[in-house]
């Protein structure tokens, strides 16, 4: 079965990892999100301490991954791709006022992410044991999806 973004199969996907391969990411071409996991034996690899952030940090593999696809195809190299995105995101810095913190709460209340904007600044868990495996990666996938402007019931709250 495909992954869908807004009801319409996507057949081209990009997948990204965590650093431990435990969390896993799947975005489109374009780097949205489609879709959000753990693997079994995620609870050893990264416990209920850095589970959080090894989520964002598939989905931002994920998202570098459909940045840097089309400048590789184009024939520029990675060393310069990276280093143009990295420009382009500070221009982008630079030139706005930063919004204020939010936090994202799924559902289930066991995932939050906490956003500036419509940008990714963390991630955090509350206390989940390893028989929550996919009870989390539900509550990211929601939080994600709402992100996304998808609204599925995720609640919004200040940051602090």
């Amino acid at each position: 079965m495909l992954p869908e973004i807004g009801g319409a199969p996507v057949k081209n996907t990009i997948n990204g990892v965590d650093r431990t391969g435990s969390a896993y990411a799947v975005v489109d071409p374009v780097g949205r999100f489609v879709d959000i996991g753990l693997r079994p034996g995620w609870w050893p690899a990264l416990g209920p301490v850095r589970v959080a952030a090894a989520l964002v940090e598939a989905l931002e593999a994920a998202r570098m991954q459909a940045a840097l696809a089309p400048l590789v195809q184009r024939g520029e190299g990675r060393d310069r791709a990276r280093s143009r995105i990295t420009a382009a995101y500070r221009l982008i810095d630079e030139g706005r006022e930063q919004p204020a913190l939010q936090v994202i709460i799924g559902p289930r209340g066991l995932f939050r992410l906490h956003v500036r904007g419509g940008r990714v600044d963390g991630a955090e868990v509350g206390p989940v044991t390893p028989a929550d495996t996919e009870r989390i990666a539900a509550d990211a996938r929601d939080v994600l999806t709402e992100l996304a402007g998808g609204r599925v019931g995720a609640r919004y709250a200040p940051a602090g």
